[in-house]
């Protein structure tokens, strides 16, 4: 075995033990968490998640068929191994036949310095047919773990979030139109962030204070003079230095870093947990308590509710948990 299998592999089995602290691991780990305990409201979303696999362009119906054999000549229409064969063989439990057998990372011949991952020594390819190709060989051994973590007979892509975050970043944030859109919605919902959002003066106001006192003394360093309001309409009066500042540190990222971003503020409703969450400067525990104040505190004023608090902060984990991980690999050097 080379030694980027056995990379993989111990990657892998880390992944099935579940005791990779880091974060990749402990992200499938609470996504498969989610999936047992939700298995009807949440079928879905995970349906949804493994369609987003899938090729969008409906002229390439003819290569997602789930055969690899040409019904006419026997030629093969899957000489690469393009991920669309996932959203079309999606069940109905948000799951996939798995279609190979072994998983490999390559460096990229005619890109150096770029490494992709090949099924069966077949090109993986992302939904919109582009060979898979990452900036570090490190964040490449994560995304083939994920794939050869999956089992023997079936791929469950609600368990792959490095491998959506990397497909989304190949095939969306690249584009100019698209990754400009991306940047408005987080600058248009910063008034509603939710460390910008302080309930009035109040045990669960004291308690907002301390789970955001990390992200707002990042943010006062970085950005400049940004303060939480109780006003019931958000924080209409944001500094536009600070709005400004904002805008350039996401005008300055590349397709990856933005993906990160976009996706850390989407789940923590927040534009400051997400980009203090990807530039390092907080924990994914930490970015989770400041999320999750007020129901937090509402939990542990009330008490518990098994299969669904416990969901929604393993789902909450699992979405911070994901984009810091691909940073914190592309950061990796050799």
């Amino acid at each position: 075995m080379t030694s980027s299998g056995r990379s993989i592999a111990r990657l892998a089995g880390l992944l099935r033990a579940g005791v990779a602290r880091g974060e990749t691991a402990a992200a499938a780990a609470a996504s498969r968490a989610a999936h047992r305990a939700i298995v009807g409201s949440d079928r879905q979303r995970h349906h949804d998640l493994g369609r987003s696999f899938s090729s969008s362009s409906s002229s390439s119906s003819s290569s997602s068929e789930p055969s690899s054999t040409s019904k006419s000549g026997g030629e093969n229409r899957h000489a690469e191994a393009s991920s669309d064969r996932v959203g079309a063989g999606l069940r109905g439990d948000g799951t996939a036949p798995r279609f190979y057998k072994s998983v490999s990372v390559v460096p990229q011949k005619d890109a150096p310095g770029l490494w992709g991952i090949a099924l069966d020594g077949k090109t993986l390819k992302t939904p919109s047919k582009a060979p898979l190709a990452v900036p570090s060989k490190a964040l490449a051994l994560a995304v083939a773990a994920e794939w050869e973590w999956q089992s023997g007979k079936s791929i469950r892509p609600f368990t792959m979030p490095l491998m959506a975050l990397v497909a989304t970043a190949m095939d969306q944030m690249s584009k100019p139109a698209i990754r400009a859109q991306h940047i408005h919605t987080l600058l248009e919902f910063f008034p509603t962030d939710v460390v910008l959002c302080r309930h009035e003066p109040s045990p669960l106001a004291d308690y907002q204070a301390i789970a955001h006192e990390p992200v707002l003394r990042w943010a006062r360093k970085e950005l400049g003079d940004v303060t939480p309001t109780e006003s019931i309409f958000g924080a209409e009066d944001i500094p536009e230095e600070v709005t400004r500042a904002a805008s350039k540190r996401l005008d300055a990222m590349d397709a990856f870093e933005l993906t990160a971003t976009f996706n850390a503020c989407a789940s923590a409703k927040s534009l400051l947990i997400g980009l203090a969450l990807v530039r390092g400067a907080i924990t994914v525990e930490e970015a989770t308590r400041a999320a999750r104040a007020e129901e937090d505190f509402q939990t542990e004023e009330w008490g518990l509710v098994e299969g669904g608090h416990d969901v929604d902060a393993a789902d909450v984990s699992v979405r911070l948990r994901a984009p810091r991980a691909m940073m914190s690999l592309l950061r990796v050097v050799g």
